[in-house]
C-alpha cells in the first residue's frame, strides 16, 4: 500500500467501530474518559487527533492495541519497539510522523517506569 506524502492519519472509523463493538455510546465513553461526547465524535470523524494518553485510554477501554489503530502506518511490537520500515509511516508528513513518534516515546517511558 502506497500512501502520499501528505497522507493523514485517520483512525476515526476504527475508534467508532471499536466503541460500537464494545456496546458504548459516545456519551458513555465521554463520561468514562472525562471529555465531552462532542469530542468523542470529533475523534471518530477525524476532526481531532487526541492526546497520547487519551488514545491509550481508549485502547484500554475498547480492548484494542495501538496496532489496531495505527497498523497501516507503523508496527508497534509488544515490547513497544517500533518497526519504522512500514511504508505508511515513511510516506507521512512530519506532523503525523511526530504524532506516532510521540506515542512510541510515551509507551517506552511507561514501559521503563514499570521496571
Amino acid at each position: 500500500m502506497r500512501l502520499s506524502r501528505n497522507q493523514e492519519i485517520k483512525i476515526g472509523a476504527k475508534l467508532q467501530k471499536a466503541r460500537v463493538s464494545n456496546g458504548y455510546t459516545q456519551e458513555q465513553v465521554a463520561e468514562i474518559i472525562g471529555c465531552s461526547s462532542r469530542y468523542v465524535g470529533q475523534l471518530e470523524t477525524n476532526n481531532t487527533s487526541g492526546s497520547i494518553s487519551l488514545i491509550i485510554n481508549l485502547c484500554k477501554l475498547y480492548h484494542i492495541t495501538l496496532n489496531d489503530l495505527y497498523g497501516e502506518y507503523i508496527d508497534v511490537n509488544t515490547d513497544f519497539s517500533e518497526n519504522l520500515s512500514f511504508c505508511g509511516y515513511i510516506s507521512l508528513n512530519n506532523e503525523y510522523k511526530s504524532i506516532i513518534d510521540n506515542n512510541i516515546n510515551y509507551l517506552n517511558k511507561l514501559q521503563n517506569d514499570k521496571k
